[in-house]
Formats: C-alpha cells, sequence, structure tokens
C-alpha cells in the first residue's frame, strides 16, 4: 500500500478529526473512505459520460 503526505487547511483537518472522534475511527481512515468513495463517483460519471455524451 502506497502512503501519500498532503496539507490541508485547518477547517478540513478538524473536520476529518471530528468525524474520527465520533466513529472511533483515525482521521487517515475516514480521509481514505472518502478520497476512494469520491474515486468511485468520478469513475461512474466518466462512464456515463463516456456513453451519453453531451453534443
Amino acid at each position: 500500500m502506497k502512503k501519500y503526505l498532503i496539507e490541508m487547511d485547518s477547517a478540513a483537518a478538524n473536520f476529518y478529526e471530528t468525524i474520527a472522534r465520533r466513529t472511533g475511527a483515525s482521521p487517515e481512515k475516514i480521509m481514505a473512505e472518502t478520497l476512494f468513495k469520491f474515486a468511485g463517483e468520478l469513475s461512474v460519471k466518466a462512464v456515463l459520460e463516456n456513453r451519453f455524451p453531451k453534443n
């Protein structure tokens, strides 16, 4: 598995830390799951746009 070091503003970091505390997960786990879900949504959008192009 690869690891990445990212920078984010304090508000975003506080958001992920709050969610992590409430769920008992680490902030890194919450961010990883969020990014994975977002990547899936982008993939579906790309496939649909490829199948049904807007002319």
